[in-house]
């Protein structure tokens, strides 16, 4: 006789857990799927987040799947952000000493100048000719202290708001800014050179927040006239 090919049937039990392992990896994958994509706003934590994948990741290829192509434009992307970074942070660096220099310079070298030209002007051989040809001599309407309002720009980068402004016969502005939605002014700053940048952090660090900047015109030592309009920017580090 030829035995008939007889088929294992599986029990009851196994089939019960073939099911509970096929649903377990279903939900793996659903919860896969769902997955928040994150990626940092603020360069800060956005070059750490790049370093850290680039240490990581080559660890965790067979976990991932990652093929060695792969692998080569991952590292390759990395790299060139963050030496993006790098040169970006070095550039700021370099131009906030140069204009700082240049601040202190300009106030330095105009204190002399003007010295000198308040000397020229009493001079017994000082006319309006060479008044006109030295260009020292101002026109228009007469400055007004009490009613002198500083005209102030501002616009967003990344770390900082850089304001711009004209002097108009004052020396500079004192800066203020508060929350939206809040009463306090803070002061920010005492600037005799435009451009200005603000680099105060966050309230909350990597939470964007609307602010509200006012400024005043300074005439020596003192705060004169009236405000700026109020500028509102959202700022996000």
């Amino acid at each position: 006789m030829v035995a008939a090919d007889v088929k294992p049937v599986a029990s009851p039990k196994m089939e019960g857990r073939d099911k509970q392992k096929q649903i377990r990896l279903l939900a793996g994958e659903d919860r896969r799927k769902n997955m928040a994509d994150f990626v940092p706003t603020n360069d800060g934590d956005l070059k750490k987040w790049t370093a850290n994948l680039k240490t990581n990741v080559p660890d965790l290829v067979t976990q991932l799947e990652i093929t060695p192509a792969r692998l080569t434009n991952i590292t390759g992307w990395c790299d060139s952000l963050l030496t993006a970074m790098d040169g970006a942070d070095q550039a700021k660096t370099a131009w906030l000493t140069a204009s700082q220099n240049k601040q202190t310079q300009t106030a330095t070298s105009l204190t002399g100048l003007r010295g000198e030209i308040a000397k020229w002007k009493v001079a017994d051989g000082m006319t309006d000719a060479i008044a006109a040809e030295l260009q020292i001599t101002g026109g228009g309407t007469p400055f007004n202290p009490e009613t002198y309002q500083p005209q102030v720009t501002a616009t967003v980068f990344s770390g900082y708001v850089r304001f711009k402004f004209k002097k108009m016969g004052a020396d500079g502005i004192n800066l203020y800014c508060r929350i939206k939605g809040t009463m306090g002014w803070k002061f920010v700053s005492r600037d005799t050179n435009s451009p200005y940048d603000d680099h105060t952090p966050l309230t909350v660090a990597g939470q964007s927040e609307v602010r509200e900047y006012q400024a005043f015109g300074i005439l020596g030592d003192d705060q004169i006239g009236l405000p700026c309009d109020i500028i509102t920017v959202t700022f996000a580090g």
